[in-house]
């Protein structure tokens, strides 16, 4: 356990650090990926992929990235329409920053699927409860970051909170399902990639928009609130198919 508990908290000084750096930052995420995995192995050696959430097949692997592309197409035809209900304009995303985005839901997803679950379900023996009691604590970084670092001070709606709830929770029961992030991460970085590379534009005004006023109108929109409820319903129905199975 104390192992899991260092590998957590060197993971969580870890991944800030392409968000300090400069806007074109894309390749930092890498950097930290490559990093994460060179502490897990030297905190764990040879067991290092099971807590990392890695230790899937090639077959699964395979199956990920399937999900992953399918997940990114569902995401651009979603988004299509959330930007036209929300006033909203966006750029074609950036290749290279995509690329980073992907390392970032990566880092993410061994963080707070993987290591955060690992540990916590040592604690707590119920797979729901961790799930649900873990997606407040992917939800509320998000909420922070934006009150109280963020120079907007920009406070979330409860609506935009909710999808990250939701989110978190469909993706902590991928994990618990099929224990590696292969799925969860395909979840997350379908989603990703689609959006937060891209700049955003009120219609009306023209004017850019920063990227908790994003978060908000986005994450907030009633089409993304039901999604997000829908995919962790059905995340829940997967979870007790497979403990069923098991």
């Amino acid at each position: 356990m104390m192992h899991q508990l260092i590998a957590l908290l060197e993971v969580a000084a870890l991944m800030p650090w392409p968000l300090l750096m400069t806007q074109d930052h894309w390749w930092a995420f890498i950097l930290v990926s490559a990093a994460i995995l060179v502490v897990l192995r030297l905190l764990f050696g040879q067991q290092w992929r099971d807590h990392a959430g890695l230790h899937l097949s090639w077959a699964q692997a395979l199956s990920a990235v399937m999900a992953f592309a399918l997940i990114a197409a569902g995401s651009a035809m979603l988004l299509h329409h959330v930007y036209e209900v929300a006033g909203l304009r966006a750029n074609p995303p950036i290749l290279k920053d995509q690329i980073g985005f992907l390392f970032q839901a990566f880092n993410e997803e061994i963080f707070f699927r993987a290591l955060m679950i690992g540990l916590f379900l040592q604690w707590v023996p119920s797979a729901p409860l961790v799930s649900l009691g873990l997606a407040i604590l992917f939800a509320a970084p998000h909420y922070l970051m934006y009150r109280f670092t963020n120079p907007m001070h920009f406070t979330l709606s409860a609506a935009a909170l909710s999808t990250l709830f939701l989110a978190g929770v469909a993706m902590n029961n991928l994990f618990l399902a099929y224990r590696h992030i292969g799925f969860s991460w395909a979840l997350h970085a379908g989603w990703n990639v689609i959006w937060l590379p891209t700049a955003m534009f009120d219609a009306a005004t023209k004017r850019q928009l920063h990227e908790p006023q994003i978060f908000d109108r986005i994450l907030g929109s009633p089409t993304l609130v039901i999604s997000a409820c829908l995919a962790a319903v059905l995340s829940f129905a997967l979870l007790a198919r497979r403990r069923a199975g098991a």
